[in-house]
């Protein structure tokens, strides 16, 4: 069962969604250690804090299994390392793909136990469904870009993050 979640969703599921988040990125490609995991609540407050933030959940035995979320682009990036990394990937003339009325997809996750049920597709359809583009970041050896492109999302540049992982910038063009 999949459900939309705003802000105060997103939040009272803190604690479920750490857990996810652990299993997700402690292993390989991410490798995340115990500092990044230690701000997992920190970041999702903040993400939550951002103008039209939504999520959908994917339910299991009445525990989250899956979320995604993100919020409508801005009309500018943000003046951060990572958003300036993103902007500097792209070409020029793709630029244009990251701003409004595009969808910042910020967080994929699925529990590994999870996985190959098409719950990640099924989050990511969802959360990108009514905006004409989207886009994300992943790392360049994610097996989630299979995923991306079997759906129809192009990469458009790669970047190495301000944490030194190897990012590439995914876009879908859902207006045609």
């Amino acid at each position: 069962m999949l459900t939309e979640v705003g802000a105060p969703g997103l939040l009272a599921l803190a604690q479920p969604l750490e857990r996810i988040y652990r299993a997700c990125f402690a292993e390989p490609p991410w490798n995340e250690d115990e500092a990044r995991f230690a701000g997992f609540a920190d970041r999702l407050a903040r993400h939550v804090a951002e103008p039209g933030v939504r999520g959908f959940v994917a339910w299991h035995h009445g525990e989250p299994t899956a979320v995604v979320y993100g919020w409508p682009a801005a009309p500018e990036l943000p003046d951060t390392p990572f958003h300036t990394g993103v902007h500097n990937a792209l070409h020029p003339a793709e630029r244009h793909r990251l701003r409004p009325p595009a969808i910042e997809v910020v967080e994929l996750m699925v529990a590994p136990e999870h996985r190959g049920r098409g719950l990640g597709g099924q989050l990511l359809g969802r959360l990108v469904g009514g905006f004409p583009r989207a886009w994300l970041c992943t790392h360049a050896d994610a097996p989630a870009r299979r995923l991306y492109r079997a759906r129809g999302w192009v990469e458009r540049g790669a970047f190495t993050d301000p944490l030194g992982a190897p990012l590439v910038v995914f876009t879908l063009d859902l207006a045609g």
